[in-house]
């Protein structure tokens, strides 16, 4: 849903007789903003009212009423000081709100629900409510006294603004959800080729007949979000949930601007390309290779020469600073989703922030090794990157904690343990007792060597208890494994791993790309960029780093989806345990079809395969098929395709020596 403010006119108000909401006629509207003529119109007459299109608003006050007299005089008022109309479309544009304000019906309704970001019937919301009944009767003071200051937006605006809002007596303002309809029932759409429905800007993408070059965006109710007269060659709705359209026309075809859901350009072509990375963040690529990132919607410069910028699970944003140093490896810095800087560009790595201790682990390159490090959210270090390795659940997680104690190896290879502040809890003396994550610290204690043995060790430093010979103690641990993974009694199965340059000496662009667009919807353009990001993280991973597969092309389809999953919001892991995250999914896929499901069947005992058959049940009348990367496996690496690409999906998959499950 894309939060509107709208204006509408009826004959008689809730709890009148004679309303009835089928008389109700929508006379304007505006995307994401309240423009300040809507509050104007309102002036100082004004009542809040129920509104009962709304559920929760058929008995409780949410909208403001005022008399349509009272609208009509502002407005004349409003159009008295105005300048005479420069151009056609303004005497067009004035004379319609003229009209439509003329209509006959006795009340004007200011519906702002959506815009006030609390549930009705919330002191929150009459706070709200109240303050904009406080800008309106302010406005409407400004009006009497004739006051062109207060006014100047108003008085400044052309024939479509964010303070005029968009009004037309042919495409009434929505009076409830927008959803997408028959097309062939919409005679705005006759003659014109409808591409899609783009649920992010709830708009059809259409071509026009004879020219299918050129390209356009409009409700379902006939507003032309994009018109066909722009002449636009490129207009890209990807990142229509962010708020933001990028486009460029027929005549500059290799530069590129932003507008938003309204139409409102808010950065002019220019050469080059832009990716979304946020809301408020846009990177602009330049022809010839300069990049930078411009904060949006003014399109300030924030940061020069940035490359890589992608959203993180912890909701900051990664960003690589180019150096022109091909072996520069400590360039990798944080941002917050305005822009500020919150780790500097001097890492190798920055993993993510934890939810409630904000520490990450962060990596350089120093002499040839990659050591690990400590920093809070601040971007203040904790522990400098002195260590061979920080205990985590994953490549990107937060420090595991242990007693608000972390595990850590030092350069020396001797274990240790960390403060949340990075301080060492005791001097470093003997290295661990095995290599597996998760096996050389316990809850309680540690597993370190000293003299050939195998000894458990408390987190202050103090030997507890000697265990065994360290090769007896890998051999126990190994057989714990083996059975908890039911292989005690199989050959164990031979994994196949490649370094990055393997991975890249077959990296294939065009045939990746066509593999990415099967885990994005099609979506080519993001395709491309899944692809660049994937191949730029290989470029600059360790070249000592392994990834599994059974083939090269294996470990980078798999490489791939991670991006498509963890980077773009087009897929997630879950373990096999994790039931409780299926009703939560759209926080871990963020594709729209998601965003109304539930598990409204769930049972006490329900696993995730109950789980997983909810989801593809709920996404097969949007024509699309959940996948898991690996079948067989206590994780799932799950996606979402198209109904029309599961086939060709499997085949790519299988033809790379994976074997995805396909619900």
């Amino acid at each position: 849903m894309i939060n509107t403010a709208a204006l509408f006119s009826t004959a008689f108000l809730p709890g009148q007789a004679g309303f009835d909401t089928d008389t109700i006629t929508g006379l304007a509207e505006w995307r994401l903003d309240t423009p300040m003529l809507f509050k104007l119109l309102i002036g100082a007459g004004t009542q809040a009212v129920a509104w009962p299109i709304y559920g929760d608003g058929e008995d409780c006050p949410c909208v403001l009423a005022a008399p349509m007299a009272q609208a009509q005089a502002s407005w004349q008022a409003l159009s008295a000081l105005m300048d005479r109309p420069r151009d056609a479309a303004a005497i067009v544009a004035r004379a319609g709100i003229s009209a439509l304000l003329a209509g006959g019906q006795a009340w004007l309704v200011f519906d702002c629900v959506q815009l006030i970001p609390h549930d009705i019937d919330t002191p929150q919301y009459a706070a709200g409510l109240e303050a904009l009944r406080a800008e309106a009767q302010a406005l409407h003071s400004a009006l009497q006294r004739g006051d062109k200051e207060a006014l100047a937006p108003l008085l400044d605006a052309g024939a479509a603004s964010p303070a005029i809002g968009y009004w037309s007596a042919t495409a009434d303002a929505q009076l409830a959800d927008v959803e997408e309809l028959d097309a062939n029932a919409l005679p705005f759409l006759q003659g014109l080729e409808v591409r899609e429905w783009v649920e992010d800007a709830l708009c059809y993408a259409v071509i026009a007949a004879g020219q299918p070059d050129i390209r356009g965006l409009v409700t379902p109710y006939g507003r032309w979000i994009a018109p066909l007269s722009r002449g636009l060659v490129h207009l890209d709705a990807s990142d229509a949930d962010d708020g933001w359209i990028t486009f460029a026309t027929a005549d500059k075809p290799d530069a590129h601007g932003v507008m938003d859901l309204n139409g409102t350009v808010v950065l002019a072509p220019a050469p080059g390309d832009l990716y979304v990375i946020s809301p408020h963040l846009l990177h602009q690529v330049a022809p010839d290779g300069p990049t930078c990132l411009r904060r949006l919607p003014d399109g300030a410069r924030l940061l020069e020469g940035v490359d890589s910028l992608c959203q993180r699970d912890d909701g900051y944003i990664d960003f690589m600073r180019l150096t022109g140093e091909q072996d520069e490896r400590n360039v990798h810095g944080v941002l917050d989703a305005t822009g500020a800087m919150v780790v500097p560009p001097a890492y190798s790595s920055v993993q993510d922030f934890g939810t409630k201790k904000k520490i990450a682990i962060v990596s350089q390159r120093i002499d040839g090794r990659f050591l690990f490090g400590m920093i809070n959210s601040q971007g203040e270090v904790l522990a400098p990157c002195r260590y061979e390795a920080i205990d985590c659940a994953t490549t990107s997680s937060p420090p595991r904690l242990r007693k608000n104690l972390i595990f850590a190896i030092d350069a020396q290879g001797l274990a240790c343990m960390l403060t949340l502040d990075g301080k060492q809890a005791f001097v470093p003396l003997y290295p661990p007792a095995h290599h597996l994550r998760g096996v050389a610290v316990q809850s309680d204690f540690l597993y370190v060597v000293k003299d050939g043995m195998a000894w458990s060790m408390d987190f202050t430093g103090q030997r507890l208890e000697q265990f065994d010979t360290v090769e007896n103690f890998k051999a126990a641990i190994t057989a714990q494994l083996s059975e908890a993974m039911g292989l005690s009694k199989k050959k164990p199965v031979r994994r196949r791993s490649f370094t990055p340059a393997q991975i890249l000496a077959k990296a294939d662009r065009a045939q990746l790309r066509s593999m990415a667009a099967l885990l994005l919807q099609g979506d080519a353009d993001l395709a491309a960029r899944c692809v660049d990001i994937t191949l730029d993280e290989l470029a600059e991973d360790d070249p000592e780093e392994e990834y599994e597969g059974d083939t090269p092309a294996a470990a980078c389809f798999f490489l791939l989806w991670s991006t498509a999953a963890h980077t773009l919001g087009h897929g997630t892991t879950l373990d096999w345990k994790a039931v409780d995250e299926v009703p939560r999914l759209i926080q871990h896929i963020g594709l729209p079809a998601l965003r109304d499901f539930s598990w409204a069947e769930r049972e006490d005992g329900d696993a995730m395969a109950e789980g997983l058959a909810a989801i593809a049940a709920h996404l097969a009348p949007h024509q699309l098929r959940l996948i898991n990367m690996h079948g067989g496996e206590d994780t799932y690496y799950l996606g979402v395709v198209r109904a029309q690409d599961a086939a060709a999906f499997k085949a790519a998959a299988l033809l790379a020596a994976l074997r995805p499950v396909v619900y």
